[in-house]
């Protein structure tokens, strides 16, 4: 009797296993589609690694760009905001392109952050381009929270300078970490959040510095001809 039992013990404790394993398993919620090095990713609770091209994009993965050349497309799908694929079959949501030096964090790997959209700049070029209709995205940085719909924005975020925030269409409510009523920078504008301050007055494109010109960039960085997110 007691012989029979252990093996379906042995069964029943590597059934459960794969559960948990299943149950732990990272969730998908983009692909990398196009990368130039070095791109480092380190998912949560796993071990670090090289990202490459058509490399699956985790909730909460953490990437980090060495070098002015080094840039990462992500094509986030409609699971990151934890929504089904469409009836016309869309499975993108939105875009992030990275550029240079960098460090960001893509999606809430935290259990309290399931399903929330979410993406943590600490350092770097980044532009976002969300499709209509999908939801919004907090970008998080050092400085403010960003609330992004449906929009094309792009940051700059440096230790000294603080968090630049570029709006090319859409409308982006930015808020301070140190305080204050949240600022909607509208298309064709920018705001600078300096470090334990508050947004400048909103500003148009025209005249700016190199700040400006360092997000530029981001538009035009690619292989292939620019285009929406599909």
């Amino acid at each position: 009797m007691r012989a029979a039992v252990r093996p379906l013990l042995v069964l029943l404790g590597l059934f459960a296993s794969g559960l948990l394993a299943t149950g732990a398993a990272a969730e998908e919620i983009g692909i990398a589609t196009l990368v130039r090095p070095q791109v480092h990713a380190f998912p949560p609770g796993a071990s670090s690694r090289d990202l490459v091209t058509r490399d699956p994009i985790e909730r909460g993965l953490r990437v980090k760009l060495d070098g002015r050349d080094a840039f990462l497309r992500v094509d986030l799908t409609r699971a990151f905001g934890c929504k089904q694929i469409t009836l016309d079959g869309r499975r993108v949501s939105g875009t992030l392109k990275i550029l240079g030096p960098s460090d960001a964090q893509i999606g809430d790997g935290s259990p309290a952050g399931a399903c929330k959209p979410k993406v943590g700049f600490s350092l770097g070029r980044f532009l976002l381009a969300l499709l209509p209709g999908e939801p919004a995205i907090d970008a998080d940085t050092p400085e403010a929270v960003s609330g992004v719909k449906g929009t094309v924005v792009r940051f700059l975020v440096e230790p000294i300078l603080g968090t630049f925030v570029a709006v090319d269409e859409g409308v982006v409510s930015v808020q301070a970490k140190a305080g204050g009523d949240p600022v909607e920078v509208t298309a064709g504008h920018w705001v600078v959040v300096p470090p334990g301050g508050l947004p400048t007055r909103p500003a148009r494109f025209t005249g700016l510095d190199s700040l400006e010109d360092s997000l530029l960039p981001l538009s035009d960085f690619t292989t292939e001809p620019p285009r929406p997110p599909q």
